[in-house]
């Protein structure tokens, strides 16, 4: 009698012992819960950095209007005109 088709190409399997697969389960489950502590842990470093950086640059903006304003009372200066007359410049007066 001729063989079905594919009747050699049935996958063989192999039955683990119930308590084997427990301990994987545990495993498993352990494995998961140290992931999700670390994933808090990276999430509060993150919220952390994020505020560091937005700190940072508050303070960058800040020192370079400083900047900006000095470079501009030090221009007025050595322009011999006094602010009113440089005001009135710019502003097309």
């Amino acid at each position: 009698m001729p063989r079905p088709k594919g009747s050699k190409n049935k996958p063989k399997t192999d039955i683990q012992p119930v308590e084997q697969i427990a301990e994987q389960i545990t495993s498993v489950e352990a494995e998961i819960a140290s992931l999700t502590e670390q994933l808090k842990a990276k999430k509060a470093e993150l919220k952390e950095l994020t505020k560091a950086q937005e700190a940072a640059v508050a303070a960058a903006a800040a020192q370079k209007a400083e900047e900006d304003k000095a470079k501009l009372l030090e221009a007025v200066a050595t322009s011999g005109k006094t602010i009113d007359e440089v005001i009135a410049m710019i502003s097309g007066e």
